[in-house]
């Protein structure tokens, strides 16, 4: 029997991609048509790459995932895809790749915070400061309020602010004792939080898992955020080194008369 065949005539098939972060994670699974009701994740392909390498196997990743459910991406609702922030390349890929699977189907894409799926990915209740490692002594960060991580039905995450990319210093001024403080920004930055009293309650986490992923592309599904393909932009939160002129050659090009 198919994947189509054993889905409930209410149920839909949505595909979520991100690979922002070195974790680079496909998850596959069933919402209900009309938004709402009990999601259900039948394929989680998590895969770390500390190469950065992982997101350049995304497509032959997803074909593998729909053949493990027995479908083709026709049977697919919506493309939900992380769109950042994180690396810069990974987000690119992960954008241009969920684009042109919707453009190839028809489909609608359901755009998705990283730092939402690695809020998600910590499996905590309440109030969450998500960080990733944005090097030049930053971090990428965003409060969300998670509820029902661990309830039958869809997953609430939602932001409580902007996302920043700043010192972790200012991120933690005025934030709530209560906050938990999860992410790739969280090894490095280990004694700051110990100095702020946040270590022992911290989450390190390479990346977004694919049941975080899932947790918020279901909710971003629930909250009626699918667009068109067209509207689907990544976030980087800042210029690239390259924009920045930081990679720059130093000195002035000359051609060579050998060529």
């Amino acid at each position: 029997m198919s994947g189509e065949d054993e889905a409930t005539p209410e149920a839909i098939w949505l595909l979520a991609l991100d690979a922002s972060t070195p974790r680079c994670v496909i998850a596959l699974g069933r919402v209900d048509a009309h938004g709402p009701g009990l999601p259900e994740l039948v394929v989680e392909d998590d895969e770390d790459d500390g190469a950065n390498q992982a997101s350049s196997r995304l497509l032959p990743r997803v074909e593998r995932a729909l053949a493990s459910a027995s479908i083709d991406a026709g049977h697919l609702a919506a493309i939900a895809c992380g769109r950042g922030p994180g690396t810069f390349t990974g987000t690119r890929v992960a954008v241009a790749s969920a684009k042109g699977l919707a453009y190839g189907v028809g489909r609608p894409v359901v755009p998705v915070s990283t730092l939402a799926a690695v809020a998600a990915s910590a499996g905590i209740e309440g109030d969450v400061l998500a960080i990733l490692d944005a090097r030049r002594d930053e971090v990428y960060g965003a409060r969300l309020w998670c509820e029902g991580m661990t309830g039958p039905g869809p997953a609430r995450i939602e932001a409580r602010g902007d996302e920043r990319v700043a010192p972790l210093a200012v991120l933690l001024e005025d934030l709530p004792a209560t906050t938990r403080v999860v992410g790739s920004g969280v090894e490095p930055y280990r004694d700051l939080l110990a100095s702020a009293g946040r270590a022992d309650a911290a989450v390190a986490l390479v990346g977004p898992t694919a049941a975080g992923l899932w947790a918020a592309a279901t909710a971003a599904w629930a909250r009626g955020e699918a667009v068109h393909p067209a509207a689907l932009d990544a976030v980087y939160l800042r210029a690239s080194y390259a924009e920045m002129g930081i990679n720059a050659p130093k000195r002035r090009f000359v051609k060579s008369p050998f060529v």
